[in-house]
């Protein structure tokens, strides 16, 4: 039993005639009344009268008015014989305001404990309190309100820092504002500072394009009955996805930071959140955003972090019409706050990657210089070692060319001698040039150029192998059209260049197989395709294949490859090899076919060294 039934009980057991106590209990800051046993006032106190008096509306299903509503809760207890408890009932005041009262009723027992059944004649009286909780019901409204909001800031402070890109944080920053779970204003619109050229510019909004496009978002919202935190998550895929005329729109905004009198600008520089009308507008660069944006009300934020300004915020209800209050814009300024934070994290995030690449590409060159120097040196040592074996074979080979050249002059064209005198004077003489270029390898001499077709140096190089090819084995395939143009090039460099490709693709075809050569010209270039249809080079070995000394054959030294590609290098050309371990191998020899000025093409030699 509660106390104040005790209490009750108390006072109809010993007969006190409530009235009595009208003078203190007209005191009380709470409403107390009786009935009789129809249900009828019969005592009301100073408190409860008054609240009668101000005629009190219901703003409940349950009850209209104050009088009538105590009247049908108390028959109610009458018919039970049970007490009432009713927690918090609205009634609006004359002016307007909402008052929320507890009604707390019950029965005086009878005087005899034996009486169970009670006829119509014979109820109980009543004997109820009211008390007036209007101010504790704000105070937790207040409370709960104040929990909402701190939930919002937690909920999207937490997406703020959970992403350092900055279309994530925009778009974050947007639906905070926008979310009916948020902020819940129609639209919301983002302008970033330019510090290039000093302008803020829309960046990216967020909204309805119109009434009923913005009543089919929020049905759809209100059906899905997510959280805020859902929301956020959920929106993350649709960046750039929707949204296209509010976009569209805050594009048009470019504001000169210079702009004194810009009402932006003024929020920016007062660093204050702001409400901003339209017919409160002095100016009519400030008229022109409201028309731009189509509202007559704007939410300002300045997004500033650090004396550092980042841009604005500006939030509006063009479609619902809700007015803007004071304490919205406390809770919007929050959220500009941490979003000013987490932009500048983004843009130092940025500037962070960006330094980091560069090192890494830093890294990366001086690797690839590493590599260079390396190669240039092993280049410089080859030439060396070139420079003293061709001086110590040019003076045999010149005494041996010289011989076979008197032979030849004193032998008779009849004599079957001659034929063999005049190859070794030919082959000889042959020598005696590569051997003359391997001294003079760093230096391509104007002098030893000439215009010559380059289906032709393939043919004279692919004759010279004539012994080294098996016709059983190996196909031969030549496509050459018919008018291609001549380059300009050592003919004699370009054939041992060819000549090393060549005898590569025969050794990568021991079973046999196909070695197609095609000539062709592109945009003044001519490109020589040698194709064969061998084992192939693992990709891991591609990069390294005109590395000196690199060779995967055992009975070779490794420069073949190496002094062919310095030669087509020389020749202001290019060489590339593709291929897949078992598909055969593709070598692309690349040739300028015109000089406007040949000096200009003839690049000096890093194999280095020769004398």
């Amino acid at each position: 039993m509660s106390n104040f039934e005790k209490e009750t009980k108390k006072a109809s057991a010993t007969n006190v005639c409530i009235s009595s106590m009208g003078p203190f209990l007209d005191q009380l800051p709470i409403g107390i009344f009786k009935t009789d046993k129809e249900g009828n006032l019969v005592y009301t106190n100073g408190y409860l009268a008054k609240l009668i008096s101000e005629q009190l509306v219901g703003k409940s299903k349950e009850a209209s008015s104050l009088e009538p509503y105590i009247k049908q809760t108390v028959r109610g207890c009458l018919a039970s014989g049970k007490s009432f408890y009713v927690e918090s009932r609205p009634f609006e005041n004359s002016k307007g305001e909402r008052i929320f009262l507890n009604l707390r009723i019950a029965a005086l027992k009878q005087d005899d404990p034996k009486e169970k059944n009670i006829d119509a004649g014979q109820r109980p009286e009543v004997i109820g309190v009211l008390e007036d909780m209007s101010e504790m019901t704000r105070l937790e409204n207040n409370l709960k309100k104040k929990i909402s909001e701190l939930s919002i800031i937690c909920e999207v402070g937490n997406a703020l820092r959970s992403t350092l890109n900055l279309e994530e944080i925009l778009q974050v920053i947007l639906i905070g504002v926008t979310a009916g779970q948020g902020l819940g204003f129609n639209r919301a619109f983002l302008l970033l500072l330019n510090e290039g050229e000093n302008v803020l510019e829309g960046k990216i909004a967020m909204g309805p394009s119109n009434p009923e496009e913005a009543k089919r978002i929020w049905e759809d919202l209100s059906s899905r009955k997510q959280s805020l935190e859902e929301i956020l998550n959920w929106h993350k895929d649709t960046l750039g996805k929707k949204d296209i005329l509010v976009n569209h729109t805050v594009k048009k905004l470019r504001i000169p930071h210079s702009d004194q009198k810009n009402f932006l600008i003024q929020s920016i520089q007062e660093k204050k959140a702001c409400i901003v009308k339209k017919d409160e507008s002095d100016s009519e660069a400030n008229k022109c955003i409201f028309e731009i944006l189509g509202t007559n009300s704007l939410a300002v934020a300045p997004l500033v972090s650090k004396n550092k300004v980042m841009g604005i915020l500006l939030a509006d209800n063009s479609f619902n019409q809700k007015p803007i209050h004071e304490e919205d814009i406390e809770l919007m300024e929050i959220l500009a706050h941490h979003a000013s934070t987490a932009i500048e994290s983004s843009e130092l995030y940025q500037k962070l990657t960006e330094q980091v690449n560069k090192l890494e590409e830093a890294n990366r060159r001086i690797a690839e210089n590493s590599q260079r120097l390396l190669k240039a040196e092993r280049l410089s040592l080859l030439g060396e070692i070139t420079s003293q074996v061709a001086h110590e074979l040019r003076n045999p080979i010149t005494i041996i060319g010289g011989f076979a050249r008197s032979l030849k002059k004193k032998k008779d064209d009849k004599d079957p001698d001659h034929e063999y005198v005049k190859i070794i004077a030919e082959e000889t003489e042959r020598v005696e040039k590569v051997l003359n270029n391997v001294l003079n390898f760093p230096k391509l001499e104007e002098d030893s150029l000439a215009k010559v077709n380059l289906s032709q140096i393939v043919d004279q190089t692919l004759e010279m192998m004539e012994g080294e090819i098996n016709s059983d084995k190996i196909t031969v395939m030549k496509y050459h059209p018919a008018d291609l143009p001549r380059a300009m090039v050592n003919p004699d460099q370009i054939r041992y260049a060819l000549l090393n490709i060549f005898r590569n693709a025969i050794w990568a075809m021991p079973q046999g197989g196909i070695l197609s050569v095609t000539t062709k010209e592109k945009n003044n270039l001519a490109k020589i395709e040698i194709k064969d249809t061998g084992f192939g080079i693992p990709k891991e070995h591609l990069s390294t294949i005109f590395d000196a000394f690199y060779t995967t054959k055992p009975d070779s030294c490794g420069l073949g490859l190496t002094i062919s590609s310095e030669i087509i290098k020389n020749h202001g050309g290019s060489i590339v090899a593709e291929s897949e371990k078992g598909k055969g191998a593709t070598f692309s020899v690349v040739l300028p076919l015109e000089r406007e000025n040949p000096e200009s093409a003839i690049k000096p030699s890093s194999f280095g060294g020769g004398k």
